[in-house]
Order: C-alpha cells, then structure tokens, then sequence
C-alpha cells in the first residue's frame, strides 16, 4: 500500500488583505531586495549598523488557529562608540527568525516602517522607525521618525523606573544610511 499527501499552498501578493487561512503572502512585486543587506550611518559620535534580511515563507499563527506563511524583513542593530571604538550594543550574531529584534512592517510608497522589541534584560521596550528610499541614489536611505513603542513589562519586574531610563540603542535622531 502506498500513500501519499500533498498539500498546496494558495501564493498570494504580500499586500493581499483577503486570503485564506495558510496563504503564502509572497514578495511577488520584489519589494524587498532593495532593503536587504548592511547600511550604516552615524549621529552622536556612533555609529549605526542595520543588517536586514529576508526571511521566506516564515509561518505566523494566532490563537484562533488561523495562520499564514509570509515573506518577513528583519534587522540586526551594532552600535559602535566612535570616541573609544568600543562596540556597547550587538545583536548582530543572530540567525533564527526569533531572536531579530527588528521586524519590518508595512512598506506605503518609499517608506518601510519597523517596529524594534528589545530582550527581557531590556525589560522588553520597543519603538518604531522609518526608512525612506530615494531614487536618485540607491545606496542611500534616510532613517526617520524613531519614537517609543507602548511600554510594558511581560517577563516579571522591570529594573527601571521609566520607559526613558531603559538603555534605548537605536539612534533617536535622523541620519543617513549608506548601503555597505
């Protein structure tokens, strides 16, 4: 006796609103590459390095039972001290799909907007960002808009008396990324 079971996954376009339960929301429209890879840039004596990557078919689940498979951006951030050369953040080592904490959101026109979720030891604080793509110079974008997420500690108590006080690695001002 044989059998055999073979499943087919309904490919829609990543910006597809209505889809059926275990839909691929793929980048058919090539969205993505342009965001992908190293960018740095540097403000107040840091400097910045984002590295993002393409995640494909990443399964996503909610309560309900409902559940999709979708294309994800996500990011790593280093943080350099340019006075002593020291680097006083690094999340770039990581390679599974849970531990990147930026995760791309929605891009409208030429902005792609990120949420960033820090790890317990940062009581888990988050905030959001923008990144702006320019035509007329691909190896350039602007990062914008940087502003604190909604503050809540998930993981038992936090050190710190106030969201401003958590260590915070993002840049909080605009500044120029440059394609690496």
């Amino acid at each position: 006796m044989n059998v055999q079971c073979q499943t087919v996954t309904t490919v829609v376009p990543y910006r597809t609103l209505d889809y059926p339960n275990g839909a691929y929301l793929k980048d058919l429209d090539n969205e993505f590459p342009f965001w992908l890879g190293t960018w740095e840039g540097t403000a107040d004596n840091k400097k910045y390095t984002f590295t993002f990557v393409l995640f494909q078919k990443h399964l996503r689940t909610v309560p309900s039972g409902r559940y999709e498979f979708k294309d994800k951006v996500v990011g790593k951030l280093k943080v350099t001290d340019l006075a002593t050369n020291q680097v006083i953040y690094d999340e770039s080592s990581f390679a599974n799909f849970d531990d990147y904490i930026i995760k791309g959101n929605v891009i409208y026109g030429r902005e792609f907007y990120f949420g960033f979720y820090d790890k317990e030891n940062h009581c888990n604080n988050s905030a959001d960002f923008t990144l702006v793509r320019y035509d007329n110079n691909p190896n350039q974008i602007l990062y914008k808009n940087f502003s604190y997420g909604e503050y809540f500690t998930l993981d038992g108590p936090c050190p710190y008396n106030d969201q401003l006080d958590i260590p915070m690695f993002l840049p909080k001002v605009d500044l120029m990324l440059t394609r690496q």
